[in-house]
């Protein structure tokens, strides 16, 4: 059974800029919590059949996840799979809309799968509630980087 993990946030800057940045991974540190380091050779957006790596700090366990993206629809959706180094699978995905003020509607999903009954357990008991406060903690983080960056700038 694979775990669900969406989030949500609006963002106060235009669909574009918001893509932009969430779909380069080598912007994911400056935002995502959980994200230590990334090893690419592409500083911008990760198009479809990009592979990368990662290593990250998630729920408490750290891991080293290999990326490949699996779709990239410019400025509404993008998606990337991953294999984690000790056996888990994962994908997230982002989808952008435009708000009526001008703004971005970002969603996140994330979809895990764990390899074992252990990590399964520890997922019931623990992991879940925390990879779900990093995730919401990600959101308010973009939204406050987009918006430094972006607002209020010429």
């Amino acid at each position: 059974m694979s775990t669900h993990i969406y989030n949500a946030i609006e963002i106060q800057v235009p669909v574009q800029q918001a893509f932009d940045y969430a779909c380069a991974p080598s912007h994911w540190p400056d935002w995502h919590p959980s994200s230590l380091k990334i090893y690419t050779n592409n500083a911008g957006i990760a198009s479809a059949g990009t592979s990368f790596e990662e290593d990250v700090r998630a729920g408490g366990r750290t891991g080293h996840l290999v990326w490949t993206v699996t779709e990239c629809a410019n400025v509404q959706r993008w998606t990337g799979q991953a294999a984690v180094d000790n056996g888990a699978s994962l994908t997230v995905s982002y989808h952008f809309s435009a708000t009526a003020n001008g703004g971005t509607l970002f969603e996140r999903h994330l979809q895990y799968e764990l390899p074992n009954l252990a990590l399964k357990i520890l997922n019931f008991l623990v992991l879940r509630r925390r990879i779900a406060d990093e995730s919401a903690l990600s959101l308010r983080r973009l939204q406050s980087e987009l918006q430094a960056r972006y607002v209020n700038t010429p």
